[in-house]
């Protein structure tokens, strides 16, 4: 972990039940990047939700330090957009009559260093190859090129914050729908700008490979709960051993 991290990053302790599944989690973030890993339905997303402020647990607390977010026990429930937290899903959300470069900037910060904030959104644009869409409407964008925007448009609003403190990157599986070669391309990018950058990440995916790409910190949830946290390397060895099995057996 880096000097300049925070000792925690993120504390979660909640209790939630949605559907069939009864939630009991608790864990803290200490690394740069996070990746809750775990099978469908095993609660991840609603953790994610939950951090973000769209859904408010049954029981619990979400903080950092003194900071709450939510505490059930005394009633604090900080709204969405008050939270130092951004997120982007599997589905972009742009908004339709605006161009890429106008949706890319939306929640831009640093009003009093435009000089700052134009050369993070030069970058992030850079980054996520959207160069040549700056001014094309998201009807005229694939559902790949649409992801992409999405996810740039959260990487600047979180690296531009505006608040005390660095905001807190949510991600929900953004690249589940972008082809491999791009997808790897854009991970890879892109954990190195965070870290530059000092932005805390907290990811869900189903991917192994992606997983060890982004030599991430692994929460792994079962069944509604917390069941190992540790560097991907000891959390996701077995699954690991089996795709390069799998991998082997299919050359």
């Amino acid at each position: 972990m880096s000097d300049s991290l925070p000792e925690h990053l993120l504390s979660v302790k909640m209790k939630h039940r949605v559907g069939t599944v009864s939630l009991d989690v608790s864990f803290a973030l200490t690394q740069p990047w996070t990746v809750l890993f775990g099978p469908s339905g095993s609660g991840k997303t609603t953790v994610l939700r939950a951090i973000a402020g769209f859904v408010r647990p049954d029981a619990g607390s979400i903080g950092r330090g003194d900071d709450l977010w939510v505490d059930r026990e005394s009633g604090v429930f900080v709204l969405a957009h008050l939270r130092p937290a951004r997120s982007a899903g599997q589905t972009a959300r742009l908004f339709p009559n605006m161009t890429v470069r106008s949706n890319a900037v939306y929640g831009l910060g640093w009003s009093t260093k435009p000089d700052d904030a134009k050369k993070v959104v030069e970058e992030t644009i850079g980054l996520f190859r959207l160069k040549d869409l700056l001014d094309r409407k998201p009807h005229e964008l694939s559902g790949g090129e649409k992801q992409r925007v999405s996810v740039a448009r959260t990487v600047i609003s979180a690296v531009t914050f505006d608040g005390p403190g660095t905001a807190l990157l949510l991600l929900d599986e953004p690249f589940s729908g972008l082809d491999y070669a791009m997808r790897d391309e854009l991970v890879g990018g892109l954990r190195e700008y965070l870290i530059l950058r000092k932005i805390p990440v907290l990811s869900v995916t189903h991917d192994v490979g992606e997983a060890f790409q982004l030599n991430a910190e692994v929460i792994r949830i079962a069944d509604g709960k917390v069941v190992q946290q540790g560097p991907v390397s000891d959390a996701l060895k077995d699954e690991r051993r089996l795709l390069m099995s799998q991998l082997k057996s299919g050359s």
